[in-house]
């Protein structure tokens, strides 16, 4: 090899390398890791009995829920199942807002389900406002519970 070959082949890895420094400074690794906790009060219950749910907003957003569906119970099967829920009879908008770095609660009946392992799966508009047209965004679970 040549003088000049070697000159070629050690700046093109240094443009390589200064070219993956310039991504990785403009594009930083933001973590994927869950920005809201939903937590409820205790980790069993009866059914008809309260439960006390905590969101704990860490986003830089606020984030709203559904005046029809709020949250969905799920029962763990081989998967996480739904219960069936009526059509809501009323428009669908943003209610219960929680403000980024904010913390709200909520208390809720449990209706007569069946035993076993449940969730709640709450559906979140991310940096939407009160009384929008809900859309979900994403969505959030909360810690597993046993109802008996």
């Amino acid at each position: 090899m040549q003088k000049k070959d070697i000159l070629i082949i050690i700046g093109g890895l240094a443009l390589l390398i200064f070219i993956v420094l310039i991504v990785f400074l403009i594009f930083p690794k933001t973590p994927k890791e869950k920005n809201i906790n939903v937590l409820t009060d205790k980790t069993e219950y009866m059914a008809g009995e309260v439960l006390k749910i905590k969101i704990d907003n860490n986003l830089k957003e606020s984030i709203c829920f559904s005046s029809c569906y709020p949250y969905y119970i799920q029962k763990k099967s081989d998967n996480w199942e739904n219960y069936r829920y009526v059509d809501c009879p009323k428009e669908d908008i943003t209610e219960n807002c929680v403000e980024p770095k904010q913390i709200k609660a909520f208390e809720l009946t449990l209706p007569k389900i069946e035993e076993g392992f449940h969730r709640l799966a709450i559906s979140a508009c991310l940096g939407c406002r009160f009384s929008e047209e809900f859309k979900e965004d994403q969505k959030f679970y909360s810690n597993n519970f046993i109802v008996k």
